[in-house]
């Protein structure tokens, strides 16, 4: 899989959906309410599932050689603003990506 279309599965399966209610909470103001930052997460089957496994499957069909330390860790910062309601630590999520992307320009 090259590099752009990796990226493009990891924004549309993980990112926008961990960043958007977020970014849709500051957009309208006021505190979320518990869980609304939550991400409802689905898998290649459509079945329920986690941030940090839909990470996992992505991160195994990363492009090689990519460098995911950084953004792993930055997923699980979002995880874990969403589950306290901090709507501009899940919105950081959008930096990670872009970061990441930036490493791979060039490749494949």
């Amino acid at each position: 899989m090259q590099p752009t279309e990796w990226l493009a599965r990891v924004r549309h399966d993980l990112v926008k959906r961990l960043v958007w209610p977020a970014r849709d909470r500051r957009d309208m103001g006021g505190a979320p309410a518990p869980g609304e930052l939550a991400p409802r997460l689905i898998d290649d089957e459509g079945r329920p599932t986690t941030a940090a496994a839909l990470w996992a499957g992505l991160a195994a069909e990363a492009p090689a050689g990519a460098d995911l330390t950084a953004f792993e860790g930055a997923v699980g910062r979002a995880v874990t603003a969403a589950d306290a309601g901090d709507v501009h630590g899940v919105i950081a999520l959008e930096a990670a990506f872009a970061a990441l992307a930036r490493s791979l320009e060039g490749d494949g």
